[in-house]
């Protein structure tokens, strides 16, 4: 295999910097940027030649006021703090584009060494704003769920794909009045009522190896000793493969619905009991109507005796 000449190297090295989506600077021993790929200019606003023949430090660039004239200081920067110790060094600090708005930024800095002496550094920058944007949000999306999950009127849980609880929302905690860890820990079993336990686990088991939606209804106990009747939910969240990533679920008390569904079912029953009473007396009355006339009518087809 041939090797490369040193102009070849340069060439495929500078290809590669200009390549790479990191911003990346190079100093010479009192930090001023000789080196400065496309992505470092698109950070800082500003092109190498302009930055050469201005002749700031980096910390200077990267560091310069707002126009708003709020201080930027650069000595007691991260990335100053960082470039002093002369070693290999990473961390975070904040970067001021040329326009003037401020960028959270990661970096690592490569001391660049002549013997023992310190001639320079590269440094690898790493725009942070699009991350620190996804996480602000995924925060804001997190909270709007737990208000969410803490104020509907509904009790509120999740389980780990092999159904194990790993969140459950506050109102279960004081319908049932039973530690969260408990909950967690030992999920609805001891809330249960034991004449429901073996359709709930058997639903759940079904869920869980089908993939299908969960729903059953059971009796579970509430904190005054009284048992309560509630429909549980729950359906699967999937990742783009189609695998299960956690289960999300709701318990809605239906105490009252059921007892008026069961107080429905049994005037209905109580209903048909009448009707067919009702019809089996008619039967009865229809017969017994039927016997008179035909026995009005034997007698009045008898001859009269003179």
């Amino acid at each position: 295999m041939t090797s490369l000449a040193w102009p070849e190297v340069d060439a495929v090295a500078r290809t590669l910097a200009e390549s790479t989506e990191l911003a990346l600077f190079m100093t010479d021993a009192r930090l001023r940027c000789t080196y400065m790929n496309a992505a470092a200019e698109a950070l800082t606003g500003r092109t190498l030649a302009e930055v050469v023949a201005r002749g700031p430090s980096l910390l200077d660039l990267v560091h310069r006021p707002s126009p708003e004239g709020q201080p930027t200081p650069s000595v007691d920067s991260p990335l100053a703090q960082a470039l002093a110790k002369q070693g290999r060094e990473r961390g975070e600090d904040v970067f001021v584009h040329k326009d003037g708005h401020a960028h959270p930024v990661g970096f690592t800095v490569h001391p660049l060494h002549d013997a023992d002496a310190v001639v320079g550094a590269i440094i690898e920058v790493r725009d942070l704003t699009a991350e620190r944007q996804a996480v602000a949000a995924l925060r804001v999306s997190e909270a709007r769920y737990r208000f969410l999950a803490e104020t509907i009127p509904v009790q509120v849980w999740t389980a780990k794909p092999d159904g194990l609880l790993d969140y459950v929302s506050s109102r279960a905690v004081i319908e049932f009045g039973v530690p969260l860890d408990t909950l967690l820990s030992e999920g609805w079993l001891n809330v249960l009522h034991p004449e429901d336990r073996q359709l709930a686990i058997e639903r759940w088991t079904t869920a869980l190896r089908t993939g299908e939606g969960y729903e059953v209804e059971f009796r579970l106990k509430l904190a005054n000793g009284q048992y309560a009747w509630y429909l549980a939910r729950a359906v699967p969240e999937r990742d783009a493969n189609g695998h299960v990533l956690q289960w999300l679920g709701t318990n809605t008390n239906i105490h009252e619905q059921r007892e008026a569904r069961e107080r429905t079912e049994a005037l209905l029953l109580e209903v048909g009991k009448q009707a067919r009473e009702t019809e089996a007396t008619l039967v009865r009355l229809r017969a017994e109507k039927l016997a008179a006339e035909q026995r009005t009518a034997e007698l009045e087809a008898k001859p009269s005796s003179r």
